[in-house]
């Protein structure tokens, strides 16, 4: 079940293939931005960069799972 979810995911991936590098620098930049200037970051920008990054692995490591 869960492969045939990270297929899923890496299908939207390979449609939308350019989007989630700058997705995953941006909300990673942003992120430790908040941490370092301690307005108690409430972990969203940081949560977008793990999602983006599992979209990213998911179209990568996809084809072994065929």
């Amino acid at each position: 079940m869960l492969i045939q979810l990270m297929q899923a995911i890496a299908i939207f991936y390979y449609w939308t293939w350019f989007v989630w590098p700058f997705v995953l620098v941006y909300s990673f930049a942003f992120g430790i931005a908040d941490i370092i200037k301690n307005e108690g970051s409430s972990g969203k920008a940081l949560s977008l960069t793990a999602v983006s990054l599992l979209i990213i692995l998911a179209g990568i490591v996809s084809p072994a799972f065929s």
